[in-house]
């Protein structure tokens, strides 16, 4: 990395940290937010859970709000893609839903139409998450199909 790009993305944290200044209890004006912060530091790959979530109060815009998670409900459960630090505020970037498999895994293909229902096994080419359209090739005719991530970690191919 360059000298320019070090001193850019020194900048850049500053600018945040300045933004997000913490804010006593007691001083919790109008401008004063309560925003969701990791308890501990976060790793890569963690799911964020109820006793790893705390909150703290901030002053922020409404600017750099929107960069941030500000209820603990939308952070717990989540996946973080990479690491937390402690008592910081959390990205909206910083974390994704779960995977219900990963890429390369075997998963069950449904078709359901009417009364009919019809199950074969696929290879997920890419990971999936509940509610995503995903593409998985079916392991007996090699046949790469697009279907919807189910809860149980099947995906639905074809029409309802």
């Amino acid at each position: 990395m360059t000298p320019r790009k070090k001193l850019w993305c020194w900048l850049q944290a500053a600018a945040v940290a300045l933004a997000l200044a913490p804010v006593s209890a007691v001083a919790a004006g109008p401008a004063a937010t309560s925003m969701p912060v990791p308890s501990v530091t976060i790793l890569q790959g963690d799911v964020l859970s109820e006793e790893l979530v705390a909150e703290e109060r901030f002053v922020a815009n409404d600017k750099v709000l929107r960069n941030y998670f500000t209820s603990r409900e939308a952070v717990v459960g989540k996946v973080a893609r990479r690491v937390l630090p402690k008592g910081h505020a959390i990205p909206i970037n910083a974390l994704r839903d779960p995977f219900l498999f990963k890429e390369g895994e075997r998963v069950v293909l449904v078709f359901v139409t009417g009364g009919l229902s019809i199950e074969a096994s696929g290879v997920a080419l890419q990971p999936g998450v509940l509610g995503s359209l995903v593409n998985v090739r079916n392991t007996d005719t090699g046949v790469v199909i697009r279907g919807l991530v189910q809860s149980n970690g099947s995906v639905q191919v074809g029409v309802n």
